[in-house]
């Protein structure tokens, strides 16, 4: 199964076909801002994106083979019609392969489904990402 970039708008959504346990999507996510030395705590991550599901923002998931592998919120600033991409993480066996920037095109290439026209990385890494592959601005 390949990769998939999934939005989500509440931590209990069921990407996971078989949870062995409730919660399971929001623990093994904290659990993946937890091993990232790069991000905040995953409690504080899950705060804030809980926060902005209220305001009709998203968490952009990237499954494999039923796993959460990396996440990607994605706000809106609602004075214009940039995205703007935060907290980028990628499960710890997944670092340094390019899954960053597959899942990045992935939520990219939905977003622009949506009418997206403009991304604002929020952190260096997705903004090296998103510079190195032309995806700041849709090109008409």
């Amino acid at each position: 199964m390949p990769l998939e970039a999934i939005a989500i708008n509440r931590l209990d959504a069921p990407l996971i076909k078989k949870p062995a346990r409730d919660n399971e999507l929001a623990e093994r996510l904290a659990a993946l801002y937890d091993s990232d030395e790069t991000q905040p705590s995953g409690a504080e991550v899950l705060r804030l994106v809980e926060q902005g599901f209220s305001r009709g923002q998203y968490l952009y998931v990237g499954m494999f083979n039923d796993k959460p592998i990396a996440a990607v919120a994605c706000f809106d600033d609602g004075q214009t019609n940039a995205k703007r991409l935060q907290y980028l993480t990628v499960h710890p066996e997944n670092r340094k392969r390019a899954i960053d920037a597959k899942f990045i095109k992935l939520v990219y290439d939905a977003e622009v489904k949506k009418g997206v026209r403009e991304f604002v990385p929020a952190d260096d890494a997705i903004h090296r990402i998103m510079s190195e592959y032309e995806l700041l601005r849709v090109k008409n």
